[in-house]
């Protein structure tokens, strides 16, 4: 019996040891690390940003007009003003409008918004401040493609730091700053599946926010 203790006791030292020296990292580091990759996520996605999505976002729809399009011809629809990387029903849109601040909640700004020249018709959106990812903006904008890069890895690693530029340089603006009645103009991505369109649940991931500096107050 005490031989067979002293075996036990043996048998828990060594897996002990084992355990210690074992160390647990994320897939796509140990990939990157033994491929040799040098490819730079971060790089890439900043120079997206500044020389490729910022400098179009004039040829975003205009929100209002997206959603009377919505309403009565959805397919064209799509057709005319969305992006996406597969033919699937999940599609991708790059919108700009303004409105004004109707709520601020916790994750989200509520704007009505407004469109002088579409419609007098306003529609309630929902510009995200918290839980950023996806791939919303990467496709929305319709200039990357997968076939630019060699890896599936480093396509989502540029939409990761996209996300990441969203929320040091976007949100920032947003949270804790926002009133409600301010006039905000605005451009982000949509993300809407074709079959199951609720402009009420339209939740906007915003690359641009610029307040109207007359309504803009204690500052």
């Amino acid at each position: 019996m005490r031989k067979k203790w002293v075996n036990i006791i043996g048998l828990m030292v060594l897996l002990g040891i084992f355990a210690s020296s074992v160390s647990i990292e994320r897939l796509d580091e140990v990939k990157s690390r033994a491929e040799g990759s040098s490819f730079d996520a971060a790089a890439y996605a900043g120079n997206f940003w500044e020389n490729e999505l910022l400098p179009n976002l004039d040829q975003a729809v205009e929100i209002n007009q997206l959603f009377k399009g919505l309403e009565n011809n959805p397919e064209r629809t799509f057709e005319e003003y969305s992006n996406a990387l597969g033919i699937g029903n999940i599609r991708f849109f790059m919108v700009k409008g303004s409105g004004t601040v109707a709520e601020v909640q916790d994750n989200h700004i509520i704007i009505n918004t407004k469109s002088d020249s579409l419609s007098s018709k306003t529609y309630p959106v929902k510009i995200a401040t918290e839980y950023i990812f996806g791939n919303a903006v990467r496709d929305a904008s319709g200039k990357i493609s997968l076939t630019e890069f060699k890896e599936t890895m480093d396509f989502n690693m540029v939409s990761a730091e996209i996300n990441k530029l969203v929320r040091e340089g976007v949100i920032p603006q947003l949270n804790g700053r926002t009133k409600e009645g301010e006039i905000i103009k605005f451009a982000g991505a949509i993300e809407m599946n074709k079959r199951q369109v609720d402009l009420r649940a339209v939740e906007i991931i915003p690359v641009l926010v610029q307040y109207n500096s007359k309504t803009r107050r204690n500052e």
